[in-house]
């Protein structure tokens, strides 16, 4: 496995080499030191809320929904380091039904250092996990 990843690593930055310095200069900027997409970018607080409101239909069915994420925290990034960046973020969802709680997520990625390859949001809100998936008070999913 680290045969593969060795050998795909060392092929996207031969890829790299031929494009443009500048261009080289953004992919290392954005995925080689920690780059991708922050604890508050849109598509990030977009899927968090999406994956709540389909959880809700389909195994809570309370419904509910996500109707805002405020006071966004991200952990210090550099407490995991690795092949695959990983953020660890904090918000505070007001639900539908005027209810506040705490949400927790963890962004990892970009795979690869390839936007092809994308990155994953697993997030959970507390007190919303019935079957403990991500322990109590969404413990896994904070550093």
């Amino acid at each position: 496995m680290r045969r593969i990843l060795a050998g795909l690593v060392l092929a996207v930055s031969a890829a790299a080499s031929l494009t443009p310095a500048s261009a080289a200069d953004d992919i290392t900027s954005r995925y080689v030191h920690g780059g991708g997409p922050s604890c508050d970018d849109w598509s990030v607080l977009a899927r968090v809320t999406e994956k709540f409101s389909y959880q809700d239909r389909h195994i809570g069915g309370e419904g509910i929904e996500i109707a805002s994420l405020d006071n966004i925290h991200q952990y210090d990034p550099r407490l995991e380091r690795g092949l695959v960046t990983r953020r660890f973020c904090t918000a505070t969802a007001s639900l539908s039904n005027g209810r506040k709680t705490n949400v927790a997520y963890l962004i990892e990625g970009p795979w690869l250092a390839t936007d092809s390859l994308g990155w994953h949001v697993e997030s959970c809100v507390v007190g919303h996990d019935p079957w403990r998936v991500y322990d109590t008070n969404c413990r896994s999913l904070r550093p």
